[in-house]
């Protein structure tokens, strides 16, 4: 009887030498103790083989001639079994494996499974395995006998190490007299040099338990883990004799195929272990009672591994190039041919959690139905479908380590990797590209004044380059921070050509993003012609750039501008143990702390501002602190948005193969896939913890119309907010932009007021002066902006004379206020308008105009609050109305001017739902605010009178409330259709 050993240690080297030394000190104890038994029962089987076969065969030379080209055997026989490679996450969970012939994961000591396991097998294949020679002498002796009598074996009764040998040194299984003597024979040289647990650990390595799925798969570990999705270690009985259950005969017992014939040799296991007193009659009750079927887990339905995307397109090239980069492989082809048989432990960042969770969302037919696909003819003019597809990728800032990859959505309909293909990031590049290096280069800050006008470029070759917003309209002056949230493309461009575009492209090639990174298949990216075009500041690349790069730069932001190269691959060990393989993944340090905190502060606007342009994100996490970016390319061909928290970064595409234009209708589906995949992590991890606040940032109060100390004319069209910035680059100047000048209005346009206008028409108004902003000298002079109306005059009185006040930052500006209650009734063809007496008021002066633009024609003046327009314009379907209160000494701010429809409206001119008649209700906001740009006058200018004119028939319906700065004002304006806005009065300019 062998002596029999614990477990065995664990695969480190060192181990791996301890356990080889006492494997032979071990086996040479055996040997001795064992050695005269060996001998008796040596020279009883052979003298049995020979008296049964000596008339027939020729007695002992048969038995030679049997032996002759015996192979050798010894411990790494059986330890060279073409283990696959197994790939794990970061918490040690298995994602799948690179397999070739067969599934196979082994196991090093029968310490690894379950005591049932291994009692579960004796019972089955070979009862007297602790106690046989290694083979059974009366089974040796049948064998031949039915070879010499009928030329084939009908019966093995073969031993556990009997069948040990075969698994491992007849592969082919061949069923013949000298196949079955040379087994016998290695049999008995195997129980001589290896411990009984050393065998029945081999055994459990070798043997073949069938197709569980689409691959042949041996050894038990590997069964389990198919089967039950446990470990051996922790099978229970039922389970263990299930399992044993499979190997007599693999396809028979097939727990897929055939589960009830598993089922009965299962009942027959157990019933052979209570005979032989392995279990007792309580657990045997209770093992028979168990319904082990509705424990079994499904197999892979298809040929595919389970997450193919991050098996085959994610982890694959990047396993291939580490084993080169470790020099353990030539060049990648020869990597790749030794995962299936290497035995490769590969550890990765992944947390298959989450990877499940983004496979899950992007699965969801709810979230995608068939009518988000679109058909797509190819250039043979066949129609395919082109699934709305989706690439996200998940990484942790503070080490670069990928969480999650979400490659597509159905990879046997469409295998690319969306996660790793070059698509125009669009508006996303903007931090990256222009306004983060524009702030660490303090060539802007938060609060620096942009000018979104219209703007042109002369290129070579008579080109030229006008580029516009994806809004229909100019904002005028704003903010870099609303400029950034609202995602206005003309500022960006502002930015990226004052800084040059090489200093922001140094800044992209910090963050893994420059000419030298392309795809995981080598495919380029960013490329260095990307630095010649200005388009590049909206993300107009030349290829562009893959979800996983853009992710892996945002996460700079939160990470206090350092970045961490992205990566998957942790470390590689060899199938003893040795670590082959460990990543080193680069640094940088791209922003100052400072620069990163207030990019971020702004980037939160983004989802928390209303006018914001990912105010949904905001909505599903309230109170949490994400920050984030959107980007659209032209015809809405690519939607993006990647957002992050301190700890995680998530980015995601969406968009179509063949570049086709995005339904508006599922465009925002982008958001809803973002927050489903990120509830989870955020739940389990919240993000309320405010971003940490490094050393020498500064909160300034200042004009939101100038970026400069607020004056108190500093209300008069923006707002007063409170701003970041790094201590060093905030305003010290006076605001010079809102200004006081005299004026006069003559044939409805404003002039500089002169020494020669007659004093009753002077008036006094706040105006703005256009400031010095990037990029100006490409400003198109005549360019009309939500800002146009209440420019600074700039030519003075046609009737001659020195200007009075050309824009002082003084306000003599009258206190009186607007007429309100302005409403309007068609008689006939006349128009009565009616108001509101307006205190310390002499008399009113009226305007009209027949377009919201202008320009407005005084009709004259009347001491009372009623005046009649009998003299409408011809051609004319609405006419629009603004009310001056005046005195001796100055003059009121318009009324918010009303509409009023005087016929059929016509396809060039706005038609209104009103049926003739414009009632104003007091002191009214809301669209009743002029608009700058696409919300109301920025700041806290609300209209003191008139009513709410007529809704032109786009421009209705939703309301968008929001400001400029940290929301310390509150804008409504119509923001649907295309936009049109109500221009407002003229006069002192204190419309507030």
């Amino acid at each position: 009887m062998g002596k029999e050993q614990g477990p065995k240690g664990n695969s480190k080297a060192s181990e791996q030498e301890t356990k080889k030394v006492n494997r032979a000190n071990d086996a040479a104890q055996e040997r001795q103790k064992r050695r005269p038994v060996w001998m008796a029962i040596k020279i009883t089987a052979f003298s049995l083989g020979s008296l049964v076969v000596l008339g027939a065969a020729g007695g002992a030379g048969y038995i030679a001639s049997m032996l002759r080209g015996l192979p050798h055997v010894s411990a790494s026989t059986f330890a060279n079994n073409r283990a696959a490679s197994v790939i794990y996450d970061r918490n040690g969970k298995v994602i799948g494996r690179f397999q070739g012939d067969g599934d196979r994961q082994p196991i090093s000591s029968i310490s690894q499974v379950s005591p049932d396991l291994v009692n579960s097998f004796v019972a089955a294949e070979d009862k007297t395995f602790y106690t046989n020679i290694g083979v059974n002498p009366l089974a040796m002796g049948r064998a031949v006998l039915q070879d010499v009598v009928h030329h084939h074996i009908e019966s093995g009764a073969s031993t556990i190490t009997q069948q040990t040998v075969k698994l491992a040194v007849f592969p082919q299984q061949q069923r013949t007299a000298q196949r079955k003597i040379q087994e016998i024979a290695l049999a008995l040289e195997v129980n001589h040099q290896l411990s009984k647990d050393e065998i029945m650990t081999d055994y459990m390595n070798w043997v073949y338990m069938g197709r569980l799925g689409t691959v042949p798969v041996y050894g038990v570990k590997r069964a389990s883990e198919i089967l039950f999705q446990k470990d051996p270690k922790n099978l229970t009985l039922p389970e263990s004799t299930f399992l044993a259950a499979i190997p007599n005969n693999p396809s028979y017992f097939s727990p897929y195929q055939y589960p009830q014939h598993t089922l009965q040799r299962q009942h027959y296991i157990l019933q052979q272990m209570l005979a032989n007193n392995m279990i007792t009659q309580s657990q045997f009750d209770d093992a028979m009672k168990f319904d082990i079927l509705k424990d079994i887990h499904k197999a892979p339905a298809s040929g595919l591994p389970a997450h193919p995307y991050l098996m085959l397109d994610e982890l694959k090239p990047r396993i291939l190039d580490a084993l080169v980069q470790s020099h353990l492989y030539a060049n990648a082809t020869d990597a790749e041919s030794a995962l299936p048989t290497a035995g490769l432990r590969i550890h990765t960042t992944i947390d298959l959690t989450k990877q499940q969770d983004v496979e899950n969302v992007l699965q969801s037919k709810t979230l995608f139905p068939q009518w988000t696909n679109k058909s797509y003819k190819d250039s043979a003019g066949k129609s395919t479908t082109d699934l709305y597809e989706a690439g996200v990728t998940i990484i942790d800032n503070q080490t670069g380590g990928i969480l999650a990859i979400g490659g597509g959505r159905d990879y046997l309909k469409d295998s690319i990797n969306h996660a790793d293909i070059a698509r125009q990031p669009g508006s996303s590049i903007k931090p990256l590209l222009d306004y983060g290096p524009a702030i660490d280069q303090k060539i802007i800050t938060a609060g620096s004044v942009l000018n979104d006008a219209p703007t042109h470029f002369s290129l070579p070759g008579g080109k030229s380059y006008d580029p516009k917003d994806d809004e229909p309209d100019f904002a005028g002056l704003m903010s870099a921070r609303v400029a950034l949230y609202e995602s206005r493309n003309v500022p960006a461009i502002d930015i990226l050509e004052q800084m040059t575009p090489q200093v922001g492209f140094s800044y992209l090639n910090k963050m893994g993003m420059g000419p030298s990174d392309t795809t995981l298949f080598g495919n380029p990216t960013i490329v260095q012609d990307d630095a010649s075009h200005l388009s590049s500041a909206i993300g107009g690349l030349d290829h562009g750039a893959t979800v996983t790069q853009v992710t892996s730069a945002y996460t700079t932001f939160p990470n206090q501008g350092v970045w961490h190269q992205s990566y998957m691959i942790s470390s590689i060990e060899d199938s003893t143990g040795q670590t082959v393989y460990s990543a080193h993944p680069k640094t940088a340090t791209v922003f100052s702390p400072q620069t990163a905190y207030i990019v971020t502060d702004m980037l939160h606007d983004v989802v928390t501002n209303p006018m914001g342009t990912a105010p949904f994100i905001g909505s599903q996490f309230p109170g949490q602190y994400v920050s984030g970016k959107t980007g659209t390319t032209d015809d809405r061909a690519d939607g993006w948005f990647i957002g992050y928290t301190q700890k995680y970064t998530a980015g995601i595409w969406m968009g179509y193969n063949h570049h086709q234009s995005i339904a508006q209708s599922v465009y925002n589906l982008k958001f809803n896939v973002w927050a489903d995949i990120m509830k989870p992590i955020l739940k389990q991890d919240p993000a309320n913890k405010a971003w940490p606040r490094p050393a020498s940032i500064v909160n300034v109060g200042v004009s939101s119309k100038s970026g400069m100390l607020p004056t108190p004319l500093s209300t008069a069209h923006g707002s007063i907010v409170s701003e970041l910035y790094i201590d060093g680059t905030q305003p010290t100047q006076k605001d010079n932009v809102d200004v006081a000048a005299k004026y006069v209005v003559i044939g409805g346009q404003k002039y500089l007021a002169t020494t020669n206008t007659p004093p009753q028409d002077v008036r006094t108004g706040v105006f703005i002066k256009l400031p010095d902003v990037p990029d100006a000298a490409h400003k198109v002079p005549t360019g009309v902006t939500a800002d146009t109306p209440y420019l600074l005059p700039t030519q003075a009185d046609p009737r001659g004379g020195q200007i009075l006040d050309g824009g002082s930052l003084t306000s003599t500006v009258s206190q009186m206020a607007a007429p309100t209650g302005v409403s309007g009734q068609l008689h006939g063809t006349s128009v009565t308008l009616r108001w509101s007496p307006v205190s310390d008021a002499d008399d009113y002066e009226v305007f009209r105009a027949t377009s919201q633009q202008g320009p407005y024609v005084d009709l004259g003046g009347v001491s009372t609050t009623a005046y009649t327009d009998q003299s409408l314009p011809a051609n004319a379907s609405i006419v629009y109305y603004e009310i001056y209160a005046q005195s001796t000494s100055t003059m009121s701010p318009a009324s918010v001017p009303i509409a009023v429809q005087i016929g059929v409206p016509t396809p060039d001119q706005p038609g209104g739902n009103d049926t003739g008649n414009s009632t104003g209700s007091g002191n009214e906001t809301g669209n009743s605010t002029p608009p700058t740009g696409t919300g109301g006058t920025p700041g806290n200018n609300t209209s003191s009178g008139g009513g709410t004119p007529p809704s032109p028939s786009n421009n209705t319906g939703n309301t968008a409330t929001g400001g400029t700065g940290k929301g310390s004002h509150t804008n409504t304006t119509s923001e649907t259709g295309n936009k049109t806005g109500w221009i407002p009065g003229f006069g002192s300019g204190s419309n507030t």
